[in-house]
């Protein structure tokens, strides 16, 4: 599942650069992508291994209050998931 992350307290490179490296360190996250700019976060995680509650939590005890939402899946071109019409 694909999770968007609102970060407040990174104002700096470094900060970012910390949040990045806190995620990436918990089990069951992956492809994290830190934005400085919109002070958003994307990452993959495993559901079996962790949460967006977990995630909002430990960047919260880091000093980076953070709010999390899931990420629809885009729908395919004409609403055919490609299983059935091999769309």
């Amino acid at each position: 599942m694909q999770t968007e992350l609102l970060i407040e307290g990174m104002d700096d490179e470094g900060s970012a650069d910390n949040v990045a490296k806190l995620l990436s360190d918990i089990a069951g996250v992956s492809d994290v992508r830190v934005s400085l700019l919109d002070r958003r976060a994307r990452v993959q995680i495993d559901e079996s291994l962790t949460s967006p509650h977990l995630l909002t939590r430990k960047l919260t005890q880091a000093g980076y209050p953070a709010g999390a939402e899931a990420i629809a899946a885009p729908a395919a071109a004409g609403g055919c998931c490609g299983g059935c019409c091999g769309g």
